[in-house]
């Protein structure tokens, strides 16, 4: 995945990380009001996570982002469950973060999360950088 893609792939994870803890935490009335802040940013990310999924898996590209949308929901959950406490101090932390941010922040702020890089999608400049190495 592109930069633009990683970005969009690390704000899911960051709001889908929210939303189990709005349910998991009762933290509704942060997670409506990080929603309603960053929806610009949200809508904007979403549209490039979309494209991802559409430019690498074609006609199964819905199939396929609701598949990845689920799973990282379910892996959010399950640490939730496993270490409630835990898990609700951080997504408590995270809103805390959230409210001094400016929208343009939010893809930059994403990445800093624990959590960012769990979605299990690499990015393509590994990919790059073989293909350099073979070719020189």
């Amino acid at each position: 995945a592109a930069l633009p893609d990683q970005a969009a792939l690390q704000v899911r994870m960051l709001q889908t990380e929210l939303m189990v803890g709005a349910l998991t935490c009762n933290q509704r009335t942060d997670y409506n009001m990080f929603v309603t802040r960053f929806q610009p940013q949200l809508t904007k990310q979403g549209k490039q996570l979309q494209a991802f999924f559409k430019h690498s898996h074609g006609a199964r590209a819905t199939t396929e982002l609701n598949d990845f949308v689920t799973r990282i929901a379910n892996e959010s959950a399950r640490r939730g469950m496993v270490k409630r406490g835990a898990f609700c101090r951080g997504t408590d932390r995270i809103h805390a973060n959230a409210r001094s941010l400016a929208a343009a922040e939010l893809p930059q702020f994403a990445s800093l999360q624990n959590f960012s890089g769990q979605h299990g999608i690499l990015p393509c400049h590994t990919k790059v950088a073989q293909k350099a190495a073979l070719t020189k």
